[in-house]
């Protein structure tokens, strides 16, 4: 691609500085200004009074170039020297009139990357039945055939290129626009945004690809008119002709082998219009469920720290229980070690929440087994073990009756006096922490400024009390 050739090598330098947003501003006014001219060229004067008008009412601060000495301080100043430099750079020309008068003048190349940077902020989507009904009409129009490469395959080819290529393009943006919308939203704000998206099918392309701009309807019609034109000689050699002239191709052997390409080039796409609608209804959905699942997950996921630490203490307390030869002194393992290393948590992806199916599948019953006899022992050894776990879980119940026992007679008692000699007792003091802060335990906790160090242990001293009924 000879690209610089065309636009020199400092042309995009007006869109990497310091002052690009600035440069960017000033083109689009250049730009805007030739829709009451009849070419893309303008009077300097009217230029420069406009640019003047922008530095006044935005630019307040002085501007100085890096490569140069001068501060530009006044709003003509700012907009002459920005001339100066889209000049250098070549985004714009200067031409004379006969009555010397200066015109600022945009090459074909500069409106070409306006239009396209215009194009991406504005997100135009295409109107799939016009491409498609323009196509359809220059194939069905038999006034046109007397020079079918100009007036008819030239422009089908162009404008199914054009048509592709948005194709392409809305199958590539679903993801980012779905991720738009739910992005660090709230529960509530997804819900709205999910509401919001329904309404318009996710993008108004896709709306109008899946009704009325439909490429199906039109497209038999379309392959089989190119096929009519391809075994149809006399219009055949009328292309190829047409080709030479217009593409200045010499030989003619090479310019029906171009002509047929491009023909059969727009066969294949419009084969192709199904498997690329496919791909685009699949990502929809796909990315449709991920968002009501983050959204799902944004309910379920509240902000009950309490709870999240409960469950892992209650999972830490069992492994240790199993660990019978670790002492209280001994350093916990790497592994849990490793649930404390705290990170914010956003969302899980949509791909690993599995649906739970809603359909129901008849199959055969599976014959009734015989149920194995457990001897009696066996049986009040299991459910010895049972009550065993049962009375030595950190449930509610069971640090109500542990502290009702702490207490006795006595008014309150301070964590500080409780007797940690494992790891276990001291899981089961930071429940009796947590519990006594809900209003359904017996007890209540006063905190206190106290710090305790004792047995390998921190923790700031808490008073423990009967809850009054």
């Amino acid at each position: 691609m000879d690209i610089f050739n065309i636009l020199g090598n400092d042309f995009f330098k007006a869109l990497t500085g310091k002052y690009q947003n600035i440069f960017i501003d000033c083109l689009e006014i250049i730009y805007s200004s030739y829709r009451t001219e009849l070419s893309y060229g303008i009077d300097k004067d009217i230029l420069i009074a406009q640019l003047c008008d922008y530095f006044e009412r935005n630019s307040s601060d002085d501007i100085q170039f890096d490569d140069d000495q001068d501060v530009l301080r006044d709003s003509r100043s700012k907009a002459s020297e920005f001339l100066r430099k889209l000049k250098g750079y070549g985004w714009i020309e200067y031409e004379f009139d006969n009555n010397g008068r200066a015109k600022i003048v945009m090459p074909s190349h500069s409106i070409t990357i306006i239009q396209a940077l215009t194009d991406i902020t504005k997100k135009n989507e295409m109107e799939y039945q016009s491409e498609v009904s323009s196509i359809y009409s220059l194939l069905t129009n038999e006034d046109l055939l007397d020079r079918p490469y100009p007036q008819v395959i030239k422009p089908v080819y162009d404008r199914t290129l054009a048509l592709f290529t948005e194709l392409k393009k809305l199958n590539t943006g679903i993801r980012k626009y779905i991720d738009e919308l739910t992005d660090g939203q709230t529960p509530e704000e997804l819900m709205e945004h999910f509401f919001s998206y329904n309404d318009n099918i996710g993008s108004k392309a896709y709306h109008r690809m899946k009704t009325n701009d439909n490429v199906s309807r039109f497209r038999n019609t379309i392959e089989s008119r190119l096929r009519d034109i391809l075994s149809d000689e006399a219009i055949m050699e009328k292309a190829v002709s047409g080709y030479q002239n217009i593409e200045n191709e010499n030989d003619r052997d090479e310019a029906r082998s171009k002509v047929i390409e491009i023909i059969t080039s727009v066969i294949g796409y419009f084969n192709s219009y199904d498997d690329i609608e496919k791909e685009i209804e699949r990502k929809h959905s796909k990315y449709l469920r991920s968002a009501v699942n983050r959204a799902k997950l944004a309910f379920l996921n509240t902000n009950n720290i309490e709870g999240k630490l409960s469950t892992i203490l209650r999972n830490l307390a069992n492994a240790f229980e199993e660990e019978e030869d670790k002492g209280i002194y001994d350093d916990v393992p790497d592994d849990y070690c490793r649930i404390f290393n705290m990170f914010p948590q956003n969302f899980i992806s949509g791909e690993s929440l599995k649906t739970i199916g809603i359909s129901k599948k008849i199959a055969d019953v599976d014959e009734i087994f015989t149920s194995q006899i457990i001897p009696e022992e066996e049986m009040l050894k299991r459910r010895a073990a049972l009550k065993n776990k049962t009375e030595h879980r950190f449930s509610r119940k069971n640090i109500n009756a542990f502290v009702r026992i702490l207490l006795k007679d006595r008014a309150e008692i301070d964590a500080s006096e409780i007797e940690v000699t494992s790891k276990r007792d001291m899981i089961r003091l930071i429940f009796i922490s947590i519990y006594g802060r809900d209003r359904k335990s017996e007890f209540i906790v006063m905190p206190k400024e106290k710090i305790i160090n004792e047995k390998g242990f921190t923790f700031k001293d808490f008073t423990l009390k009967r809850r009054a009924k």
